[in-house]
């Protein structure tokens, strides 16, 4: 019997079986969706910097700048703790007021006086300090007190108020230690006594604008440092404020320092106008010569300061932010719509984050697929614009398609 026909019959079943086969894989195959395709970076954060300033630091110790509602901005100097002096009052001040809050307007619990506080008087006078006069038996309310720390800088009044509101000298540094580091003063030291007479009191500049924020946020402070004169003191009658920068470059506070182991010390807070918005820019110099030196260079970093700010672009139109990985190879990708245009403290961070979704293979040129984000900075609240497909995907050969099945 003849096999070889029924050899040729099994050929042809069997190429007939096969091409079943591979058609009905083709069919099926082509038939399948394709991946949505992934961005190659889903999500980056970049740290974009505005174009650094140029400040006039002083060529002395330490120096630093801060805007309030935000850190500090910038520092010169190595940030170094050195004695602040009478600076060191605004610490004392913003500890009574913790203990011993007011409202604005208020003057608060009165005080009577005792020859403990005649002491502390004499004891400042024979060391050369500033003093406000007292009297044994005077009444002298918490709000007068806080003038005389706070304008004349009265040292025995500051260690007078300590005393009263906590007790003790001892018990008013366990609390103002306390109190420092909730504020974020890492680098502050309180010392021996409330008035920052004694050296042991020391500070860093960056901590001092840290300080300074903390006092324009308290409203009872930022008036009184604000006023060239008080009336209204027991016993010294009218008091005037020692900053003799009060009114100029828009300097509404705070506080001078000066002793022979501090030399000048000055934290400063000066008022301004960006963009038709009022910012409040605190500056802190410490280690000048002398008060008047520390007073003459704050002057010109003032200016300076409240000049530093400027628009900048961030991301211009048509910037590319992320790529579009395709299996197949190449890939479309994602571009800015509009740029991203900030105003901000030169040489200040802005963060800018960047997402982007995944895309299907039947996207178009020009279909958004994420945002671009620049976080929230000193003058302005978060902005986003979206980011956009630069160019539809590119579609995969039916060889491609056919040889990589695990990719539907």
């Amino acid at each position: 019997m003849d096999t070889k026909p029924k050899r040729h019959i099994w050929r042809v079943l069997r190429l007939f079986l096969l091409l079943l086969v591979l058609g009905g894989y083709s069919f099926w195959i082509l038939q399948q969706p394709l991946p949505v395709i992934k961005p190659e970076l889903a999500k980056i954060t970049l740290s974009t910097h505005t174009l650094t300033g140029d400040l006039p630091w002083p060529a002395y110790g330490q120096a630093a700048v801060g805007i309030l509602g935000a850190d500090v901005v910038a520092q010169h100097g190595k940030q170094t703790p050195v004695p602040i002096a009478s600076v060191a009052k605004v610490i004392t001040s913003l500890a009574v007021l913790q203990k011993k809050p007011l409202a604005p307007g208020e003057q608060g619990p009165t005080i009577k006086l005792s020859s403990a506080d005649i002491a502390l008087y004499d004891a400042y006078v024979a060391k050369e300090g500033s003093v406000t006069p007292v009297n044994n038996g005077e009444s002298i309310t918490e709000y007068q007190m806080l003038e005389a720390v706070l304008l004349p800088s009265a040292n025995n009044i500051a260690d007078s108020m300590a005393i009263w509101a906590f007790g003790s000298l001892k018990a008013y540094n366990q609390f103002a230690t306390s109190y420092i580091k909730q504020i974020g003063l890492i680098n502050t030291h309180i010392g021996t006594d409330a008035s920052g007479y004694d050296p042991t009191t020391t500070s860093t500049t960056r901590d001092l604008v840290k300080l300074g924020q903390a006092a324009m946020d308290n409203p009872v402070i930022a008036k009184i440092v604000a006023l060239p004169d008080a009336a209204d003191v027991p016993v010294a009658g009218r008091i005037y404020n020692v900053n003799s920068l009060l009114g100029t470059n828009g300097i509404v506070g705070i506080k001078t320092g000066n002793t022979l182991q501090a030399g000048g010390v000055f934290l400063g807070a000066s008022k301004t106008s960006i963009n038709n918005k009022p910012v409040t820019i605190v500056t802190a110099v410490a280690g000048a010569p002398n008060l008047d030196t520390a007073l003459i260079d704050t002057k010109p970093l003032t200016t300076a300061a409240q000049k530093n700010f400027d628009n900048t672009t961030l991301m211009s139109t048509g910037a590319a932010v992320g790529t579009y990985h395709q299996p197949w190879g190449n890939g479309p990708q994602a571009i800015a719509q509009s740029g991203v245009s900030v105003l901000s403290w030169k040489g200040l961070a802005v963060p800018v984050t960047i997402s982007l979704k995944p895309i299907s293979q039947n996207a178009k040129a020009g279909e958004v697929v994420g945002t671009i984000t620049a976080e929230k900075s000193l003058l302005a609240g978060s902005k986003s614009i979206d980011a956009v497909l630069q160019s539809p995907p590119t579609k995969p050969s039916t060889w491609w398609r056919l040889t990589h099945p695990l990719y539907h």
